[in-house]
């Protein structure tokens, strides 16, 4: 049945490895005079450096110093500095995904400095962040307005449109970048993700290619490019891709779970569930990870242990169809009939006339010795997908068991042609002909 076969799509929303990818406009907007009257100049300048470096939790408390340190009202140059001050503590907050705060800090810094094309810039991308494109659209248009030779911001809105689904728009902002910088390595992986929504694998893949060429330790690239392989199955590049990005960021989340999947699709079951294991150990309420590991291990036949991940899927994501649908399949070879039917059920009313979900409540109802019920579910699945081997092999043991020997015979060998093996894995659910 489909969900026997192996899933092909990554971790969701092509947020594995960027939604939006925040170029944060911070130094380059930097003034010189940055000393104030309050503090010293060395404790300022180690303010500062905290304020405007990379770990968050630093920076919000240097910011929020160096902020309340300032005079009141400011001057022009303590606007400035103040200015950059918020954007640079806005900048943290958007890093930790307090986005209303990273907000609140933008707005602060443009009121401060009005034509501060860099705030602009990062408050498009919190207010993208939040799914408010239209408000980041128009911060991104300021900021190009105020600074048009900047690619960052061009790449920045481009990633906007490509998340709109917006592709020409998007294209053309990346292109606009790489007119501007054409060394970027960002704008060329953004592109290629624009290619590769739109499954224009070949143009991804060249876009990626060049990325990496450019900057070799660029795994979010790699990643991107493993997807772009996986979505062709071209699992072995992109298992290669995978293992690369994890070498240089063994934390990344997405390219453990991208891998896994790869693997899974591949046939290695035990590799694939070690890649979901690690995707959980980085990321506990991966949801999708829980349930393509119960697929894995239903596919090496421990039943009890797969429908220990649906269990863990289904608490963490409720609405989640296929794993019900999985979790009804695994009970369904355990023997736990009722239980599997309510899941089956429940996959259908959240996705209705589902194929997969139809023709696995199907084999529940062969399970049940219900022939006629089985019957009517696996033409209910043909219809959406009339080459699948497991809703003929199905109907056909259906038929069988209904006392139809002649059709039945037929539904088999159809399903032997489109999938040789189809007899040899219902034997595995303990399902074999009469």
């Amino acid at each position: 049945m489909t969900c026997s076969r192996s899933p092909k799509r990554h971790f969701c929303p092509r947020t594995a490895a960027r939604i939006i990818t925040l170029f944060f406009i911070g130094l380059a907007d930097m003034y010189s005079a940055k000393a104030t009257a309050q503090i010293s100049p060395q404790s300022a300048a180690d303010g500062w450096a905290r304020c405007e470096g990379s770990d968050p939790d630093l920076s919000i408390p240097a910011c929020t110093a160096l902020i309340q340190s300032s005079p009141n009202p400011p001057g022009p140059d303590d606007a400035e500095n103040q200015a950059v001050a918020y954007n640079s503590r806005g900048i943290a907050y958007d890093t930790k995904g307090q986005h209303e705060q990273a907000i609140a800090d933008f707005n602060q810094a443009i009121a401060l400095k009005p034509d501060y094309a860099g705030a602009f810039s990062n408050r498009a991308n919190a207010r993208a962040s939040m799914g408010q494109f239209d408000l980041a659209l128009a911060d991104f248009n300021q900021a190009i307005a105020l600074k048009p030779d900047d690619p960052s911001a061009f790449t920045n809105r481009g990633d906007a449109y490509t998340v709109m689904r917006r592709f020409d728009l998007a294209i053309a902002d990346f292109d606009r970048a790489l007119q501007l910088k054409p060394d970027s390595a960002e704008a060329l992986n953004s592109r290629g993700i624009a290619h590769d929504d739109q499954a224009q694998y070949d143009e991804a893949v060249a876009d990626y290619t060049q990325a990496i060429a450019l900057k070799p330790d660029y795994a979010e690239a790699l990643s991107n490019r493993g997807n772009a392989y996986a979505d062709q199955a071209q699992y072995a590049s992109a298992i290669a891709d995978y293992t690369r990005a994890l070498q240089l960021n063994p934390a990344d989340a997405p390219s453990s779970y991208n891998r896994g999947v790869a693997y899974l699709a591949t046939g290695q079951l035990d590799r694939a569930i070690a890649d979901f294991g690690e995707a959980i150990k980085l990321r506990p309420n991966l949801a999708e990870a829980y349930n393509r590991r119960g697929f894995a291990l239903h596919s090496k036949g421990t039943e009890a242990e797969a429908i220990a991940d649906f269990d863990q899927a289904i608490r963490l994501s409720p609405q989640f169809a296929a794993a019900y649908k999985n979790r009804c399949l695994s009970r369904a070879v355990a023997g736990q009939l009722a239980p599997a039917l309510a899941d089956c059920n429940q996959s259908l009313s959240l996705r209705p006339n589902d194929p997969a979900s139809l023709e696995t409540r199907a084999f529940v109802y062969l399970r049940m010795k219900n022939p006629e019920f089985a019957i009517a579910d696996y033409n209910s699945a043909l219809t959406i997908d009339p080459r699948s081997a497991a809703s003929f092999y199905g109907r056909g043991l259906a038929r069988q068991m209904a006392g139809d020997p002649s059709e039945a015979a037929k539904d088999i060998a159809a399903a032997k042609m489109y999938e040789p093996g189809i007899d040899a894995q219902f034997a595995k659910w303990g399902i074999t002909p009469q």
